[in-house]
């Protein structure tokens, strides 16, 4: 049946009531279909939640999480959707937190869910003791520090099946940790939101989510010890070690291992002029794919002198678990770079080789040395060519950790010290050793490094003989320092070599003509060495917040 409009007033008036129901409509908040609540299944990551939300219309959440302290606010993903799995991060161990969420429409309209509660677990009993030794009294790098430890069976011997990875605010409380039966290196975040770390005694690279579930994982296929996961991804190097960085490519850059046999190697260290056939395990450059695929690869023995002799370049321990079943004899460590830096505006390595006590600098597209920093002590042409010279007051690295380049072009690492000494000249004594985190700047074209600025004795002596970090912190150009292989003797006081209790400390400092010490935190337990290999600051757990 038609029903006739008879005027035009009555066409006016139909269209401003489907008007105003329309607008009615649109402008009324989001309901809630359901929510829900719920707590980490996964035990590796207890200190997180999800929360589900469905809403009948697309909406953005934002959540309030409060423990009894300060809330914390925490702006959603930048996407409307009926229904949401938001992530709640940042809770504090053994402890009830309220959690509120808010609902925005496309409007703005907001709808505040009433408050509901998680309530977390203690920490385990193995948990690595902390203590906050220095609280801020000015302004930090904002975000939160997340650092891995690894644990020591007795003095010499470190355990191979135990790690965590923990997140600590500015207080000192955890409020994340993942919890490993594999030593864990250094956290980093990945484009897509996920962290990513190498671990276990074979060299793995793991890709997790913030609830510790493992997304994907790569083994080195060349030399594996224990079980791989059955969608583990094999890519062919021995051993991932020390580094692994995402490229702008999404591809992964890393460190691996090749051993190569010499028939006239130097036998025993100068003044010494032995030789005999050996193995060697040198060290790769390697870039593969997601799949696996290896996209690139330089050999080191390319690269640098593999017969010239560091400081520990005759020793074979760090990789007897690896070969120890492959060769009659254990493959000697000749290099043991342990970090990795790569700039993509120059397409450039600059790389750390801890027994050579050098940095140096690779040409990617060539594969060709550019420069080398350290001790000139039993380099040869062609390689003597290529050591920068120093300029002004300048301490040569030894054993150093961690490199990186500033935004300022300048290189910033970890310069462990060890005995500040190269075969054949004389150790310096234990009791004059030193740590540091250190600054050079390069000049390539003129060939020469000038050391900028370093934090160590002249502010406090302090020796870690192992691993370490610096990084720099950008919006506050303050500098983070994981003083992460320190070592006490059994009457407490610090040793410069192996032989005590370890432990370890991570703290930031101003970068200025007198640097201040803002805050510090100790992991150390009386019963049980610790160590800690580096240490990030990162701009917020939450992946939305922090992608790099």
């Amino acid at each position: 049946m038609t029903i006739p409009i008879k005027n035009h007033k009555t066409v006016i008036s139909l269209t401003i009531f489907f008007l105003v129901c329309l607008l009615t409509s649109c402008n009324k908040a989001a309901e809630v279909v359901s929510s829900s609540l719920e707590l980490n299944q996964n035990d590796k990551a207890p200190l997180a939640g999800i929360y589900n939300i469905v809403a009948d219309k697309p909406v953005k959440v934002r959540l309030s999480i409060n423990n009894g302290n300060q809330p914390i606010i925490v702006p959603g993903l930048d996407v409307y959707a009926e229904e949401h799995e938001s992530l709640v991060l940042g809770l504090g161990p053994n402890e009830t937190h309220e959690v509120i969420a808010v609902l925005i429409d496309e409007q703005g309209n907001e709808t505040i869910l009433p408050p509901k509660q998680i309530t977390t677990p203690a920490l385990p009993d193995d948990f690595p003791k902390l203590n906050l030794t220095m609280e801020a009294s000015e302004k930090l790098e904002p975000g939160i520090t997340m650092f891995t430890v690894f644990k020591w069976l007795d003095k010499f011997e470190d355990d191979p099946d135990w790690g965590y990875a923990i997140a600590v605010d500015d207080k000192g409380q955890v409020i994340w940790y993942l919890k490993t039966d594999y030593f864990i290196d250094e956290v980093r975040r990945l484009k897509n939101g996920n962290l990513f770390f190498g671990g276990s005694v074979d060299g793995r690279v793991y890709e997790i989510d913030m609830l510790g579930n493992v997304i994907n994982e790569w083994h080195s296929a060349g030399a594996v010890v224990g079980e791989v996961a059955e969608a583990s991804i094999p890519v062919d190097t021995d051993v991932f070690h020390h580094e692994v960085r995402e490229l702008d490519s999404g591809n992964f850059l890393s460190l691996g291992l090749e051993v190569i046999s010499l028939e006239d190697f130097p036998a025993a260290y100068p003044p010494s002029k032995k030789r005999a056939a050996a193995d060697v395990a040198s060290d790769v450059i390697i870039e593969f794919d997601k799949k696996g695929n290896t996209i690139h690869k330089w050999s080191v023995s390319d690269i640098l002198d593999i017969k010239r002799l560091g400081a520990g370049s005759l020793t074979r321990g760090f990789y007897e678990d690896v070969y120890k079943d492959k060769y009659d004899s254990v493959p000697f460590d000749i290099t043991h770079s342990n970090a990795l830096y790569y700039s993509e505006a120059e397409d450039a390595a600059y790389v750390s080789s801890n027994y050579q006590c050098v940095i140096y600098k690779v040409d990617m597209e060539t594969g060709k040395l550019k420069w080398i920093i350290g001790d000139p002590t039993g380099w040869e042409k062609p390689w003597s060519e290529k050591l920068l010279k120093p300029e002004g007051e300048f301490t040569y690295p030894y054993h150093q950790h961690g490199l990186e380049i500033t935004p300022q072009g300048t290189l910033l690492l970890f310069d462990n010290g060890g005995s500040r000494h190269l075969p054949p000249n004389k150790p310096m004594p234990a009791e004059e050793r030193f740590s540091r985190a250190v600054e050079y700047k390069v000049n390539e074209a003129a060939g020469t490094v000038e050391e900028l600025w370093s934090y160590g004795p002249q502010y406090e002596r302090f020796v870690s003989p192992f691993i370490s970090d610096a990084d720099y912190l950008p919006e506050t150009g303050h500098i983070l320092i994981t003083d992460g292989g320190r070592i006490k003797g059994e009457d407490g006081e610090p040793l410069a070599t192996f032989g005590g209790r370890n432990w370890a400390r991570i703290f930031e400092v101003t970068k200025e003509d007198k640097s201040r010490k803002l805050w510090e935190i100790t992991i150390e337990d009386p019963e049980v060495g610790l160590s800690v290999y580096r240490a990030e600051r990162f701009k917020s757990l939450y992946p939305h917040l922090d992608i790099p």
